[in-house]
């Protein structure tokens, strides 16, 4: 049944991120499913990962670019903030901020980032890791798609040592035209 369900979530992340249909979908069921697409390189890091969020938040949006924000953001975090040590642990946590918005923040207990770096990370080809093969397209991608396709917020803080936190305010119904739920 482990199984089954594994291969379930991997056809529906694998669905999702070919295409960027807009539908409605269970916001913890969606962030599960790509925790487990990545698991192996959680593993492979020895890197912890968890999820605090209700069970309750429906959204009506784009769930292949959410889960690529949260592909990137889990990969950015054991790339970047665990690359002086092995083991880091990550937090994914979900809260609703009334009716219409749900605020989702990401933290890694990671190396952190300092002041000057912090006002870059969204620029496009920016990183630190180019000597590792880092593109620094990761968190720019992260901040494009929250902004614009998910019409969302996202800020960043973070210091040296003491780790990395990204929150995100995102509309429950994204921007632009919602998909008809019946025919007339």
């Amino acid at each position: 049944q482990r199984a089954g369900g594994l291969i379930q979530s991997f056809k529906q992340v694998a669905v999702d991120r070919s295409s960027e249909d807009r539908r409605p979908f269970d916001l913890k069921v969606a962030t599960e499913q790509v925790v487990a697409s990545v698991r192996s390189r959680l593993l492979k890091s020895q890197s912890s990962l968890a999820t605090e969020m209700p069970s309750d938040i429906i959204m009506d949006s784009f769930p292949g670019p959410y889960g690529q924000v949260l592909t990137n953001l889990i990969f950015n975090a054991i790339t970047h903030g665990f690359a002086d040590r092995r083991g880091g642990h990550i937090m994914i946590q979900a809260r609703r901020l009334g009716q219409e918005q749900v605020e989702i923040t990401f933290s890694d207990d990671g190396c952190g980032i300092p002041q000057e770096v912090q006002r870059q990370v969204f620029n496009p080809f920016f990183t630190t890791g180019r000597a590792q093969g880092s593109t620094g397209l990761g968190l720019y991608i992260v901040h494009n798609l929250v902004t614009q396709q998910l019409g969302g917020r996202i800020t960043l803080v973070s210091a040296p040592g003491k780790g990395t936190t990204i929150s995100m305010m995102l509309p429950l119904l994204a921007p632009g035209k919602a998909e008809p739920t019946s025919a007339a």
